[in-house]
């Protein structure tokens, strides 16, 4: 016979609910933080609002990770070609690196696809375009080139009363056939490239390229996949919109005054963890140039039925981005879009708050190297928002005051998820898996327990002995779980304060508040933001 599931610690009945919770400490919450804000979606027109939406149904994933991607899109399509003037003197390019950061299995691939498939398709419309132009160029420069060889035959061959005049003439149909420059096939993406590849290929492209990618391995390349030493100037400088200068033994240097790189990559925590915890990436600015998104995990509760994307949402969605990405690559020199007075009001306030949150005991002076550059992210965020809702046209007009309002919505999102993407990258293992096991013990109603349960139960997380007794130490120790003569004992209300962290109830003092609701409602906050609200 079955020995029944034991539900008591002492006596033959349970304590009432009250002598039970007395008896138990608030517990230590186990490092977590609260769950990072949903994605704004409304940030976004109606035909980018909707494709987001339907990819994010249609898999079954958290908006946040198609609506990241989506950025990554629109900065491939206007990097480089469109800048936003907060003041005069103060530019910024409008090209973005983010990051959507999920498990294995969470579905990044169909939705990096169903989003960036466009941008393949106007590739291939501007290759088409540049086709014909390019074979005129290097028939031109063949021709060309066999004329300077036999000018410099003849001139080998002249008298030497000619020998001057046909010597001229030689050099002179050199540097003709040298002058004719022959363009490569145009490109807006790559992917896995080495640093000096991706010079060229952004010296070939007008200083711009996107590394679009639905893996880490650009995370793998920063770190020295195919250098001890990378060249982190492509990213850098990239970034920034610097003048690169680069030398090379053996061959013309590549010089690019306006670099513009769009990164977008999709990565796994633990490449993250790599990458983020890395010094000397850390230390050059590299990781503080990223915006990050770590969408919630819908895995257990995924619809299978879930509808597809609608036609012509997809259709007007690819059209959209097909334009915007030929029209924008045909361009030489960016256009700047300046701000309305309300919008330039609406900016100040929201930098200035950002600016009081940089000091000691704000909500952002323990991500200061990253958020030193969150008011030039806001504006970043706000020209593609801009392009997004004036696709046609954005570029004759300036940005107005919702449009802020909605970069600085978005800007929080990035916030809060940056703070989550930390305690990622910074986070204990033992205690990670810890938490893990709190939230099946909760889902399981687990209230009373034997070691060797919990290890039939979770014995692909924690395959050996040894790891059951470490987490089981860990939760007691910050006082979720507790041991009883029959085994273990959870926490009454370990649903209650999982949900609640006690150090967090009652608090809302972050800088998703600062950014957002202030806006919303026009407040005035000239006080400091550094104390509970």
């Amino acid at each position: 016979m079955t020995a029944p599931r034991l539900q008591l610690v002492t006596g033959d009945a349970p304590p009432p609910p009250e002598l039970s919770t007395a008896l138990w400490d608030v517990p230590v919450p186990l490092g977590g933080r609260a769950a990072p804000p949903p994605f704004p979606v409304d940030v976004y027109p109606g035909w980018l609002a909707d494709m987001v939406s339907g990819v994010a149904e249609f898999t079954q994933t958290d908006t946040a990770m198609a609506g990241t991607v989506a950025l990554a899109v629109l900065s491939a399509c206007a990097g480089g070609r469109l800048d936003v003037e907060a003041k005069p003197g103060w530019r910024e390019p409008v090209n973005v690196f983010v990051a959507v950061i999920a498990e294995p299995g969470e579905r990044k691939s169909p939705v990096h696809g169903a989003l960036t498939r466009p941008l393949f398709a106007a590739q291939q419309t501007l290759a088409e375009r540049a086709r014909p132009r390019i074979e005129e160029a290097a028939t031109l420069k063949d021709v060309a080139a066999r004329a300077a060889e036999q000018a410099k035959a003849t001139a080998a061959r002249a008298d030497a009363a000619k020998r001057d005049d046909a010597t001229a003439e030689a050099v002179a149909a050199a540097l003709a056939a040298e002058a004719i420059t022959v363009p490569s096939l145009p490109r807006l993406i790559a992917d896995d490239v080495t640093p000096e590849k991706l010079v060229g290929l952004m010296d070939a492209n007008g200083g711009r390229m996107a590394l679009i990618s639905d893996e880490g391995g650009i995370f793998d390349t920063l770190a020295g996949r195919y250098s001890s030493n990378p060249n982190l100037d492509p990213y850098l400088k990239g970034h920034a919109g610097a003048p690169m200068l680069v030398d090379r033994t053996g061959r013309e240097g590549e010089y690019i005054l306006r670099p513009a790189l769009t990164v977008g990559v999709m990565a796994q925590p633990s490449v993250l963890r790599k990458f983020g915890g890395n010094g000397d990436l850390a230390g050059r600015g590299v990781v503080a140039r990223f915006l990050f998104a770590l969408p919630r995990s819908l895995a257990g509760y995924r619809n299978d039925d879930a509808a597809p994307v609608p036609e012509h949402t997809g259709e007007h969605y690819a059209r959209q981005v097909h334009d915007l990405a030929a029209t924008f690559a045909e361009w030489d020199d960016p256009a700047v879009v300046t701000l309305t007075d309300d919008a330039k009001k609406v900016r100040s306030e929201a930098a200035n708050r950002i600016e009081r949150q940089l000091r000691p005991g704000g909500s952002l002076r323990d991500i200061r190297e990253w958020a030193n550059k969150l008011s030039g992210a806001m504006l970043r965020l706000a020209g593609l928002l801009h392009v997004a809702h004036h696709p046609t046209d954005g570029w004759r007009q300036p940005i107005d005051a919702a449009r802020m309002a909605d970069a600085v919505r978005l800007t929080a999102f990035f916030v809060a998820h940056y703070q989550a993407a930390q305690h990622v990258i910074s986070g204990d293992p033992a205690v990670d898996t810890a938490r893990t096991v709190l939230a099946t013990l909760i889902e399981r109603q687990m209230t009373c327990f034997t070691r060797r349960e919990l290890h039939r139960r979770m014995q692909r997380q924690l395959p050996k002995a040894a790891q059951v007794v470490a987490v089981l130490d860990t939760l007691a120790a910050h006082g979720w779980v507790r041991a009883t003569d029959a085994g273990y004992e959870l926490h009454p209300r370990a649903a209650e304060y999982a949900a609640t962290p006690p150090d967090r109830a009652g608090s809302d003092d972050t800088v998703t508040d600062a950014l957002d609701d202030d806006v919303s409602a026009g407040e005035d906050t000239s006080e400091a933001v550094t104390g509970s609200r």
